[in-house]
């Protein structure tokens, strides 16, 4: 049990919660239950995860969804997966090209200062089943990797906690199979919430926020 109650907040797109066939693949929620079952009843969660958000969408949601948090403690931010694809319908650029999306992670941060936050974690994507080859002729795992990127120079840029998701689970299959092959599967969800519950109850052990 810990002394004082702590508030977690989790946002981002539809890896952290997804829903196929009446089934839930979500790692906030496994997250959740073993938080809450480590420390006690004394965190409150605030979840949102919106399918197919990218990074200037999440800018245009912080406003109302920030608002509504009373214990501001840790935030856990995933985003740029939906980013990072490739359309014919842009030419066969990226739906948020590289140099917004750095633009964007700068304004993020800023809007977590700004609500006052007292932690930001960013989490970033695993290695995807579905290896299609986008329109700029480079698979879907290249192109997500510049992203995956961006966001480990980022917070090394600005000493923000990065949870490497890419590199704790490489070559690890944690997606639905084909078609989808990009959401976790029931491996993929049990496997994120157990590398960022470490993460977490080290943080709050170590009273690092």
């Amino acid at each position: 049990m810990i002394k004082k109650s702590i508030g977690i907040t989790i946002l981002g797109d539809s890896i952290i919660r997804y829903q196929k066939n009446n089934i839930s693949y979500d790692w906030s929620k496994e997250l959740k239950n073993k938080i809450l079952k480590k420390l006690g009843n004394d965190i409150f969660f605030k979840i949102k995860s919106i399918h197919g958000i990218n990074s200037s969408n999440l800018l245009n949601v912080i406003p109302g969804f920030f608002t509504q948090i009373k214990k501001k403690d840790i935030l856990i931010i995933q985003i740029g997966i939906n980013d990072s694809w490739h359309y014919k319908s842009l030419k066969g650029l990226p739906c948020i090209s590289i140099d917004v999306f750095k633009k964007n992670l700068s304004k993020i941060y800023n809007q977590c200062k700004a609500y006052k936050f007292k932690k930001l974690v960013f989490v970033n994507y695993h290695k995807l089943l579905n290896n299609r080859i986008e329109v700029n002729k480079k698979s879907t795992n290249q192109n997500l990797k510049k992203y995956n990127k961006e966001i480990f120079l980022f917070c090394k840029k600005n000493n923000l906690d990065l949870i490497d998701i890419d590199k704790l689970t490489k070559n690890k299959n944690l997606c639905l199979s084909l078609p989808d092959g990009v959401h976790l599967n029931k491996n993929g969800v049990s496997t994120y919430s157990s590398i960022i519950f470490k993460f977490l109850i080290k943080t709050i052990y170590e009273k690092k926020i």
